[in-house]
Protein backbone atom coordinates (compact mmCIF):
# COMPACT_ATOMS: atom_id res chain seq x y z
CA UNK A 1 0.00 0.00 0.00
CA UNK A 2 1.52 3.31 -1.06
CA UNK A 3 1.54 6.63 0.73
CA UNK A 4 -0.97 8.90 -0.97
CA UNK A 5 -3.61 6.17 -1.13
CA UNK A 6 -6.22 5.39 1.47
CA UNK A 7 -6.03 2.43 3.84
CA UNK A 8 -9.10 0.19 4.16
CA UNK A 9 -10.79 -1.75 6.89
CA UNK A 10 -11.53 -5.46 6.58
CA UNK A 11 -14.76 -4.74 4.72
CA UNK A 12 -12.94 -2.76 2.05
CA UNK A 13 -14.29 0.61 3.14
CA UNK A 14 -11.86 3.51 3.19
CA UNK A 15 -11.17 4.79 6.67
CA UNK A 16 -8.38 7.27 5.96
CA UNK A 17 -8.11 10.67 4.37
CA UNK A 18 -5.62 10.83 1.51
CA UNK A 19 -2.26 12.34 2.44
CA UNK A 20 -1.77 15.37 0.24
CA UNK A 21 1.92 15.67 0.97
CA UNK A 22 3.95 12.70 2.25
CA UNK A 23 6.65 15.12 3.49
CA UNK A 24 4.63 17.85 5.23
CA UNK A 25 6.11 20.99 6.69
CA UNK A 26 6.82 20.73 10.43
CA UNK A 27 3.82 21.52 12.62
CA UNK A 28 4.59 24.76 14.42
CA UNK A 29 3.40 25.93 17.81
CA UNK A 30 2.16 29.40 16.81
CA UNK A 31 5.21 30.02 14.67
CA UNK A 32 7.79 29.15 17.31
CA UNK A 33 10.59 26.68 16.56
CA UNK A 34 10.02 23.49 18.52
CA UNK A 35 12.14 20.39 18.02
CA UNK A 36 9.28 18.19 19.25
CA UNK A 37 7.27 19.19 16.17
CA UNK A 38 10.08 18.64 13.64
CA UNK A 39 11.46 15.64 11.76
CA UNK A 40 10.27 12.33 13.14
CA UNK A 41 9.02 13.98 16.32
CA UNK A 42 6.32 15.64 14.23
CA UNK A 43 2.90 13.97 14.29
CA UNK A 44 1.31 12.11 11.40
CA UNK A 45 -2.23 12.93 10.31
CA UNK A 46 -3.57 9.52 9.38
CA UNK A 47 -4.83 6.32 10.97
CA UNK A 48 -3.87 3.32 8.85
CA UNK A 49 -5.09 -0.26 8.55
CA UNK A 50 -2.71 -2.65 6.76
CA UNK A 51 -4.11 -6.16 6.89
CA UNK A 52 -2.04 -8.33 4.54
CA UNK A 53 1.64 -8.92 3.88
CA UNK A 54 1.47 -7.28 0.46
CA UNK A 55 0.65 -3.97 2.20
CA UNK A 56 4.21 -3.93 3.59
CA UNK A 57 7.71 -3.94 2.20
CA UNK A 58 9.09 -7.06 3.87
CA UNK A 59 12.79 -7.84 3.75
CA UNK A 60 13.85 -11.22 5.10
CA UNK A 61 11.44 -13.75 6.55
CA UNK A 62 9.08 -13.23 9.49
CA UNK A 63 9.61 -16.05 12.04
CA UNK A 64 6.58 -18.33 12.18
CA UNK A 65 6.95 -18.83 15.92
CA UNK A 66 6.49 -15.09 16.48
CA UNK A 67 2.85 -15.21 17.55
CA UNK A 68 1.40 -12.16 19.22
CA UNK A 69 1.38 -8.38 18.93
CA UNK A 70 3.94 -5.61 19.24
CA UNK A 71 2.45 -2.35 20.55
CA UNK A 72 4.08 1.07 20.83
CA UNK A 73 2.63 4.21 22.39
CA UNK A 74 3.65 7.82 21.91
CA UNK A 75 2.50 11.44 21.58
CA UNK A 76 0.87 12.61 18.36
CA UNK A 77 -0.98 15.94 18.73
CA UNK A 78 -4.05 16.02 16.50
CA UNK A 79 -3.98 19.84 16.21
CA UNK A 80 -1.23 22.45 16.20
CA UNK A 81 -0.48 22.99 19.89
CA UNK A 82 -0.12 26.23 21.78
CA UNK A 83 3.05 27.88 22.99
CA UNK A 84 5.51 25.83 25.04
CA UNK A 85 4.39 22.47 23.65
CA UNK A 86 6.40 19.61 25.10
CA UNK A 87 6.84 16.12 23.67
CA UNK A 88 5.33 14.59 26.80
CA UNK A 89 1.99 16.38 26.30
CA UNK A 90 0.77 15.18 22.89
CA UNK A 91 -2.35 13.09 22.30
CA UNK A 92 -1.67 9.38 22.70
CA UNK A 93 -1.41 7.24 19.57
CA UNK A 94 -0.90 3.48 19.71
CA UNK A 95 0.74 1.52 16.87
CA UNK A 96 0.23 -2.25 16.66
CA UNK A 97 1.81 -5.03 14.59
CA UNK A 98 0.04 -8.40 14.88
CA UNK A 99 1.85 -11.61 13.93
CA UNK A 100 0.45 -15.05 13.16
CA UNK A 101 2.61 -17.79 11.56
CA UNK A 102 4.50 -15.43 9.27
CA UNK A 103 1.55 -13.13 8.51
CA UNK A 104 1.56 -9.54 9.73
CA UNK A 105 -1.00 -6.74 10.02
CA UNK A 106 -0.76 -3.19 11.33
CA UNK A 107 -2.92 -0.36 12.53
CA UNK A 108 -2.51 2.88 14.45
CA UNK A 109 -5.21 4.67 16.38
CA UNK A 110 -5.53 7.65 18.67
CA UNK A 111 -6.51 6.97 22.27
CA UNK A 112 -9.89 8.69 22.49
CA UNK A 113 -9.50 10.48 25.82
CA UNK A 114 -11.99 13.14 27.03
CA UNK A 115 -9.75 16.02 25.89
CA UNK A 116 -9.11 14.34 22.53
CA UNK A 117 -12.84 14.12 21.78
CA UNK A 118 -13.52 17.73 22.78
CA UNK A 119 -10.64 19.00 20.64
CA UNK A 120 -11.68 16.78 17.74
CA UNK A 121 -15.11 18.39 17.75
CA UNK A 122 -13.64 21.89 18.18
CA UNK A 123 -11.04 21.22 15.43
CA UNK A 124 -8.32 22.95 17.46
CA UNK A 125 -6.11 22.51 20.50
CA UNK A 126 -7.68 23.96 23.65
CA UNK A 127 -6.00 22.02 26.48
CA UNK A 128 -2.42 21.89 27.78
CA UNK A 129 -0.79 24.81 26.00
CA UNK A 130 -3.85 25.96 24.13
CA UNK A 131 -4.80 28.64 26.64
CA UNK A 132 -7.73 28.70 29.04
CA UNK A 133 -11.11 28.15 27.43
CA UNK A 134 -13.88 28.38 30.06
CA UNK A 135 -16.57 26.77 27.90
CA UNK A 136 -14.26 23.87 27.08
CA UNK A 137 -13.53 23.40 30.79
CA UNK A 138 -17.26 23.35 31.55
CA UNK A 139 -17.78 20.76 28.81
CA UNK A 140 -14.87 18.66 30.08
CA UNK A 141 -15.95 18.69 33.72
CA UNK A 142 -19.64 18.25 32.89
CA UNK A 143 -21.34 15.99 35.41
CA UNK A 144 -18.10 15.60 37.40
CA UNK A 145 -18.35 19.03 39.05
CA UNK A 146 -19.67 17.77 42.40
CA UNK A 147 -17.08 14.99 42.52
CA UNK A 148 -14.35 17.52 41.74
CA UNK A 149 -15.51 19.92 44.47
CA UNK A 150 -15.89 17.05 46.90
CA UNK A 151 -12.33 15.91 46.25
CA UNK A 152 -11.00 19.41 46.78
CA UNK A 153 -12.92 19.91 50.03
CA UNK A 154 -12.64 16.46 51.63
CA UNK A 155 -9.32 15.16 50.31
CA UNK A 156 -7.50 18.26 49.06
CA UNK A 157 -6.98 16.84 45.56
CA UNK A 158 -8.33 17.27 42.06
CA UNK A 159 -8.05 13.63 41.00
CA UNK A 160 -11.30 13.78 39.02
CA UNK A 161 -9.83 16.55 36.87
CA UNK A 162 -6.51 14.76 36.31
CA UNK A 163 -8.44 11.80 34.94
CA UNK A 164 -10.37 14.06 32.60
CA UNK A 165 -7.21 15.61 31.11
CA UNK A 166 -5.53 12.24 30.48
CA UNK A 167 -3.41 11.98 27.34
CA UNK A 168 -2.67 8.21 27.65
CA UNK A 169 0.47 8.69 25.56
CA UNK A 170 3.38 7.11 27.43
CA UNK A 171 3.37 3.35 27.88
CA UNK A 172 1.25 0.21 27.68
CA UNK A 173 0.30 -2.49 30.14
CA UNK A 174 -1.08 -5.98 29.67
CA UNK A 175 -2.94 -7.11 32.80
CA UNK A 176 -5.53 -9.88 33.13
CA UNK A 177 -5.53 -10.28 29.31
CA UNK A 178 -6.56 -6.62 28.89
CA UNK A 179 -4.48 -3.89 27.21
CA UNK A 180 -4.09 -0.41 28.70
CA UNK A 181 -2.61 2.88 27.52
CA UNK A 182 -0.87 4.72 30.35
CA UNK A 183 0.15 8.23 31.36
CA UNK A 184 1.27 9.12 34.89
CA UNK A 185 -1.36 11.82 35.45
CA UNK A 186 -4.30 9.46 35.19
CA UNK A 187 -5.74 5.97 35.66
CA UNK A 188 -5.07 3.35 32.96
CA UNK A 189 -7.20 3.63 29.83
CA UNK A 190 -8.30 0.26 28.47
CA UNK A 191 -8.10 -0.24 24.71
CA UNK A 192 -9.10 -3.16 22.53
CA UNK A 193 -5.96 -5.13 21.66
CA UNK A 194 -7.25 -5.99 18.16
CA UNK A 195 -9.05 -2.85 16.99
CA UNK A 196 -7.30 -0.33 19.31
CA UNK A 197 -10.72 1.13 20.11
CA UNK A 198 -10.79 3.08 23.37
CA UNK A 199 -12.91 1.30 26.00
CA UNK A 200 -12.65 3.51 29.08
CA UNK A 201 -10.76 4.06 32.34
CA UNK A 202 -9.92 1.14 34.59
CA UNK A 203 -11.45 1.45 38.07
CA UNK A 204 -9.85 -1.58 39.83
CA UNK A 205 -13.05 -2.82 41.42
CA UNK A 206 -14.22 0.63 42.57
CA UNK A 207 -14.29 4.25 41.53
CA UNK A 208 -10.49 4.55 41.19
CA UNK A 209 -9.57 8.04 39.96
CA UNK A 210 -6.04 8.74 41.26
CA UNK A 211 -2.92 9.43 39.18
CA UNK A 212 -1.23 6.14 38.23
CA UNK A 213 2.33 5.60 37.04
CA UNK A 214 3.07 4.79 33.40
CA UNK A 215 5.42 2.06 34.70
CA UNK A 216 3.49 -0.35 36.94
CA UNK A 217 5.11 -3.69 37.79
CA UNK A 218 3.59 -7.16 37.68
CA UNK A 219 5.07 -9.81 39.96
CA UNK A 220 5.59 -12.78 37.63
CA UNK A 221 5.32 -15.22 40.54
CA UNK A 222 1.99 -14.02 41.95
CA UNK A 223 0.29 -11.95 39.25
CA UNK A 224 -0.11 -9.00 41.63
CA UNK A 225 0.14 -5.52 40.10
CA UNK A 226 2.08 -2.77 41.90
CA UNK A 227 1.97 0.93 41.10
CA UNK A 228 2.06 4.43 42.54
CA UNK A 229 0.81 7.92 41.75
CA UNK A 230 1.89 11.44 42.64
CA UNK A 231 0.15 14.82 42.66
CA UNK A 232 1.10 18.43 41.89
CA UNK A 233 -1.82 19.94 43.82
CA UNK A 234 -2.96 19.60 47.40
CA UNK A 235 -0.37 18.33 49.87
CA UNK A 236 2.75 16.84 48.25
CA UNK A 237 2.42 13.10 48.47
CA UNK A 238 2.67 9.83 46.67
CA UNK A 239 0.35 6.85 46.99
CA UNK A 240 1.49 3.26 46.60
CA UNK A 241 -1.04 0.79 45.17
CA UNK A 242 -1.39 -2.99 45.32
CA UNK A 243 -3.87 -4.65 42.94
CA UNK A 244 -4.60 -8.36 43.24
CA UNK A 245 -4.70 -10.78 40.27
CA UNK A 246 -8.49 -10.37 40.11
CA UNK A 247 -8.02 -6.67 39.35
CA UNK A 248 -9.14 -5.29 42.72
CA UNK A 249 -7.25 -2.54 44.56
CA UNK A 250 -6.38 -4.11 47.93
CA UNK A 251 -3.87 -1.63 49.39
CA UNK A 252 -3.41 2.12 49.10
CA UNK A 253 -0.51 3.52 51.13
CA UNK A 254 0.08 7.30 51.34
CA UNK A 255 3.66 8.59 51.43
CA UNK A 256 4.20 12.22 52.40
CA UNK A 257 6.85 14.01 50.34
CA UNK A 258 8.89 17.12 51.16
CA UNK A 259 8.03 18.71 47.79
CA UNK A 260 6.04 18.10 44.62
CA UNK A 261 8.19 15.73 42.58
CA UNK A 262 7.87 14.23 39.11
CA UNK A 263 8.38 10.54 39.85
CA UNK A 264 8.26 8.62 36.60
CA UNK A 265 9.23 5.05 37.48
CA UNK A 266 10.02 2.71 40.37
CA UNK A 267 11.06 -0.89 41.05
CA UNK A 268 10.00 -3.91 43.04
CA UNK A 269 12.03 -6.80 44.41
CA UNK A 270 10.90 -10.09 45.86
CA UNK A 271 10.26 -8.36 49.20
CA UNK A 272 10.22 -4.60 48.70
CA UNK A 273 8.88 -1.69 46.72
CA UNK A 274 11.51 0.98 46.04
CA UNK A 275 10.37 4.52 45.16
CA UNK A 276 13.24 6.97 44.54
CA UNK A 277 12.33 10.66 44.57
CA UNK A 278 14.67 13.06 42.79
CA UNK A 279 14.44 16.89 42.76
CA UNK A 280 12.48 17.26 39.53
CA UNK A 281 10.02 19.67 41.09
CA UNK A 282 6.59 19.64 39.49
CA UNK A 283 4.11 22.49 39.54
CA UNK A 284 1.19 23.93 37.61
CA UNK A 285 3.35 26.99 36.84
CA UNK A 286 6.05 24.79 35.29
CA UNK A 287 3.40 22.93 33.30
CA UNK A 288 2.15 26.19 31.80
CA UNK A 289 5.73 26.86 30.66
CA UNK A 290 5.81 23.45 29.01
CA UNK A 291 8.38 22.17 31.47
CA UNK A 292 6.28 19.72 33.57
CA UNK A 293 9.08 19.80 36.16
CA UNK A 294 12.16 21.89 36.94
CA UNK A 295 15.52 20.86 38.37
CA UNK A 296 16.02 22.06 41.96
CA UNK A 297 18.84 19.95 43.46
CA UNK A 298 18.88 21.97 46.67
CA UNK A 299 15.66 20.19 47.68
CA UNK A 300 17.53 16.91 48.03
CA UNK A 301 16.95 13.34 46.84
CA UNK A 302 15.70 10.27 48.68
CA UNK A 303 14.68 6.65 48.29
CA UNK A 304 11.53 5.35 49.99
CA UNK A 305 11.43 1.61 50.74
CA UNK A 306 8.48 -0.36 52.08
CA UNK A 307 7.31 -3.93 52.16
CA UNK A 308 5.84 -4.86 48.81
CA UNK A 309 2.42 -5.49 50.36
CA UNK A 310 2.23 -1.77 51.24
CA UNK A 311 2.50 -2.03 55.03
CA UNK A 312 2.80 1.64 56.06
CA UNK A 313 4.72 0.73 59.24
CA UNK A 314 7.54 -0.69 57.11
CA UNK A 315 8.18 2.62 55.30
CA UNK A 316 11.78 3.89 55.48
CA UNK A 317 13.53 6.82 53.84
CA UNK A 318 17.17 6.98 52.70
CA UNK A 319 19.05 10.05 51.46
CA UNK A 320 21.32 10.17 48.41
CA UNK A 321 23.13 12.77 46.33
CA UNK A 322 20.86 14.49 43.77
CA UNK A 323 20.72 12.95 40.30
CA UNK A 324 17.83 11.99 38.04
CA UNK A 325 16.37 8.74 36.71
CA UNK A 326 13.51 8.36 34.26
CA UNK A 327 13.70 4.57 33.88
CA UNK A 328 14.85 1.49 35.78
CA UNK A 329 15.94 -1.83 34.33
CA UNK A 330 15.26 -4.04 37.34
CA UNK A 331 15.91 -4.58 41.05
CA UNK A 332 16.52 -7.42 43.48
CA UNK A 333 17.31 -7.91 47.17
CA UNK A 334 18.96 -10.40 49.51
CA UNK A 335 17.19 -9.20 52.65
CA UNK A 336 20.07 -6.93 53.64
CA UNK A 337 20.79 -5.02 50.46
CA UNK A 338 18.63 -3.77 47.62
CA UNK A 339 20.24 -3.48 44.20
CA UNK A 340 18.57 -1.52 41.42
CA UNK A 341 19.84 -0.66 37.94
CA UNK A 342 18.79 2.60 36.31
CA UNK A 343 19.69 5.08 33.58
CA UNK A 344 21.24 7.85 35.66
CA UNK A 345 21.62 11.52 34.69
CA UNK A 346 23.55 14.19 36.56
CA UNK A 347 20.52 16.48 36.28
CA UNK A 348 16.98 16.46 34.90
CA UNK A 349 17.03 16.23 31.07
CA UNK A 350 14.53 17.51 28.50
CA UNK A 351 13.01 20.19 30.69
CA UNK A 352 15.01 23.22 29.57
CA UNK A 353 14.78 25.47 26.53
CA UNK A 354 14.40 24.21 22.99
CA UNK A 355 18.15 24.70 22.49
CA UNK A 356 18.89 22.76 25.68
CA UNK A 357 16.74 19.82 24.59
CA UNK A 358 18.40 19.71 21.17
CA UNK A 359 21.81 19.71 22.84
CA UNK A 360 20.83 16.85 25.15
CA UNK A 361 19.25 14.66 22.48
CA UNK A 362 21.55 15.30 19.52
CA UNK A 363 24.84 16.58 20.98
CA UNK A 364 24.61 14.10 23.87
CA UNK A 365 24.90 16.60 26.70
CA UNK A 366 23.86 15.34 30.16
CA UNK A 367 24.17 11.72 29.08
CA UNK A 368 22.38 8.82 30.69
CA UNK A 369 24.43 5.77 31.68
CA UNK A 370 23.19 2.45 33.03
CA UNK A 371 24.16 2.61 36.69
CA UNK A 372 23.93 0.14 39.57
CA UNK A 373 22.60 1.51 42.87
CA UNK A 374 23.30 -0.62 45.96
CA UNK A 375 21.31 0.30 49.08
CA UNK A 376 22.50 -1.15 52.40
CA UNK A 377 19.36 -1.41 54.52
CA UNK A 378 21.29 -1.38 57.80
CA UNK A 379 23.58 1.59 57.23
CA UNK A 380 21.44 3.48 54.73
CA UNK A 381 24.47 3.95 52.49
CA UNK A 382 23.79 4.00 48.74
CA UNK A 383 26.64 3.22 46.35
CA UNK A 384 26.41 4.16 42.67
CA UNK A 385 28.53 2.33 40.07
CA UNK A 386 28.21 2.87 36.29
CA UNK A 387 27.87 -0.48 34.55
CA UNK A 388 29.28 1.07 31.39
CA UNK A 389 30.19 4.56 30.15
CA UNK A 390 30.82 3.47 26.58
CA UNK A 391 27.18 3.82 25.56
CA UNK A 392 24.63 6.56 26.21
CA UNK A 393 21.45 4.61 26.82
CA UNK A 394 17.75 4.85 27.61
CA UNK A 395 14.57 2.76 27.69
CA UNK A 396 15.89 -0.37 29.48
CA UNK A 397 13.93 -3.57 28.91
CA UNK A 398 14.32 -7.01 30.49
CA UNK A 399 12.66 -10.41 30.31
CA UNK A 400 9.43 -9.56 32.21
CA UNK A 401 9.57 -12.99 33.87
CA UNK A 402 12.63 -11.74 35.80
CA UNK A 403 10.98 -8.67 37.33
CA UNK A 404 12.18 -8.28 40.91
CA UNK A 405 14.73 -11.08 40.63
CA UNK A 406 18.48 -11.20 40.09
CA UNK A 407 18.92 -11.02 36.34
CA UNK A 408 21.64 -11.05 33.70
CA UNK A 409 20.39 -9.30 30.55
CA UNK A 410 19.07 -5.80 29.82
CA UNK A 411 18.31 -4.36 26.38
CA UNK A 412 18.47 -0.60 25.73
CA UNK A 413 18.42 2.01 23.00
CA UNK A 414 21.97 3.33 22.66
CA UNK A 415 24.29 5.90 21.08
CA UNK A 416 28.02 6.46 21.22
CA UNK A 417 28.21 10.06 20.08
CA UNK A 418 26.33 13.01 18.59
CA UNK A 419 23.67 12.47 15.93
CA UNK A 420 22.20 14.88 13.42
CA UNK A 421 18.55 14.54 14.28
CA UNK A 422 17.80 11.03 15.50
CA UNK A 423 17.49 9.35 18.85
CA UNK A 424 19.38 6.05 19.03
CA UNK A 425 21.79 4.91 16.33
CA UNK A 426 22.13 1.49 17.95
CA UNK A 427 20.76 -0.92 20.50
CA UNK A 428 22.74 -2.77 23.14
CA UNK A 429 22.37 -5.78 25.40
CA UNK A 430 24.14 -5.57 28.76
CA UNK A 431 25.15 -9.03 29.98
CA UNK A 432 25.65 -8.68 33.74
CA UNK A 433 27.39 -11.54 35.53
CA UNK A 434 25.28 -12.57 38.53
CA UNK A 435 28.17 -13.12 40.92
CA UNK A 436 30.77 -10.52 39.93
CA UNK A 437 28.56 -7.87 38.34
CA UNK A 438 31.01 -7.61 35.44
CA UNK A 439 29.47 -6.45 32.19
CA UNK A 440 29.95 -7.28 28.55
CA UNK A 441 27.87 -5.83 25.74
CA UNK A 442 26.44 -6.94 22.43
CA UNK A 443 25.59 -4.10 20.05
CA UNK A 444 23.53 -3.59 16.92
CA UNK A 445 24.68 -0.61 14.90
CA UNK A 446 21.80 0.60 12.75
CA UNK A 447 22.51 1.76 9.17
CA UNK A 448 23.56 5.38 8.74
CA UNK A 449 20.69 7.81 9.36
CA UNK A 450 18.48 5.04 10.74
CA UNK A 451 17.31 5.64 14.31
CA UNK A 452 15.64 3.24 16.70
CA UNK A 453 13.80 3.48 19.97
CA UNK A 454 13.03 1.18 22.87
CA UNK A 455 13.87 -2.46 22.02
CA UNK A 456 11.25 -5.01 23.06
CA UNK A 457 12.38 -8.48 24.11
CA UNK A 458 10.24 -11.48 23.13
CA UNK A 459 11.52 -14.48 25.11
CA UNK A 460 11.48 -17.93 23.58
CA UNK A 461 13.75 -19.65 26.12
CA UNK A 462 13.68 -20.21 29.85
CA UNK A 463 13.27 -17.23 32.22
CA UNK A 464 16.49 -15.27 32.47
CA UNK A 465 17.98 -16.42 29.20
CA UNK A 466 18.69 -14.02 26.33
CA UNK A 467 17.11 -16.46 23.90
CA UNK A 468 14.36 -14.84 21.88
CA UNK A 469 13.67 -11.99 19.51
CA UNK A 470 14.35 -8.29 19.87
CA UNK A 471 11.93 -5.93 18.11
CA UNK A 472 12.77 -2.30 17.40
CA UNK A 473 10.79 0.32 15.49
CA UNK A 474 13.32 2.14 13.30
CA UNK A 475 13.08 5.39 11.36
CA UNK A 476 14.86 5.69 8.00
CA UNK A 477 15.41 9.44 7.85
CA UNK A 478 16.70 9.44 4.26
CA UNK A 479 13.43 7.97 2.96
CA UNK A 480 11.14 9.36 5.68
CA UNK A 481 9.76 5.88 6.37
CA UNK A 482 9.71 3.49 9.32
CA UNK A 483 10.08 -0.24 9.68
CA UNK A 484 9.87 -2.82 12.43
CA UNK A 485 13.09 -4.81 12.65
CA UNK A 486 13.20 -8.31 14.15
CA UNK A 487 16.55 -9.47 15.54
CA UNK A 488 17.88 -12.67 17.06
CA UNK A 489 18.42 -11.43 20.63
CA UNK A 490 21.47 -13.68 21.02
CA UNK A 491 23.10 -12.41 17.82
CA UNK A 492 22.68 -8.66 17.88
CA UNK A 493 25.78 -8.13 15.76
CA UNK A 494 23.99 -9.80 12.82
CA UNK A 495 21.52 -8.27 10.40
CA UNK A 496 17.82 -8.40 11.26
CA UNK A 497 15.96 -11.61 10.59
CA UNK A 498 13.25 -9.50 9.01
CA UNK A 499 12.36 -5.85 8.38
CA UNK A 500 8.70 -4.89 7.97
CA UNK A 501 8.40 -1.54 6.23
CA UNK A 502 5.22 0.52 6.45
CA UNK A 503 4.32 3.12 3.78
CA UNK A 504 4.70 6.04 6.18
CA UNK A 505 6.83 7.09 9.10
CA UNK A 506 5.97 6.28 12.69
CA UNK A 507 6.92 9.23 14.94
CA UNK A 508 9.33 8.75 17.80
CA UNK A 509 7.44 7.54 20.83
CA UNK A 510 8.14 6.18 24.25
CA UNK A 511 7.33 2.65 25.35
CA UNK A 512 6.16 -0.57 23.80
CA UNK A 513 4.91 -4.00 24.77
CA UNK A 514 4.82 -7.55 23.45
CA UNK A 515 1.57 -9.39 24.12
CA UNK A 516 1.72 -13.08 23.14
CA UNK A 517 -1.32 -14.75 21.68
CA UNK A 518 -3.05 -17.06 24.08
CA UNK A 519 -2.60 -20.71 23.12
Amino acid sequence: MLVGTSAHDSSGNSIDATIRNPHPEPMQARGQANMFLEGNFAPIDQEYTLDKNSDFEIRGKIPKDLSGAFFRNGPNPQHAPGNNYHWFLGDGMVHAFHFNRGAVSYRNRYVRTPTFEIERRAKKNIFLGGGFHPLAQVQLIGGNLLALLGGLIRRGNADVYTRLIAKSNTALMSFRDALYALVESSPPMQIDATTLDTLGFEEFGGNFIAPFTAHPKIDPATGYLYAFGYRIAGSPKMEYFVINPSGKLVQRTPIDLPYYAMVHDFVITRNFAVLPVFPAVASLAALKRGRIAEWQPEKGAMVYVLDKDGNAKSLRKFELDPCYVYHYANAFDDGKKITFDAVRYDSLPLMGSDADSRSELFDRKNNGFLTRFALDLASGKIEQTPLSTEHYVEFPVIDPRMTGEKYEHAFLGAARGPTVSGLFGSQVCFHIAKNSGKVRTDVTEFPAQHFGGEPIFVPTGKPGQAKGYLLNLIYDSANDRSYLAIYDAERLDKKPIAEIGVPHRIPYGFHGLWQPHRS
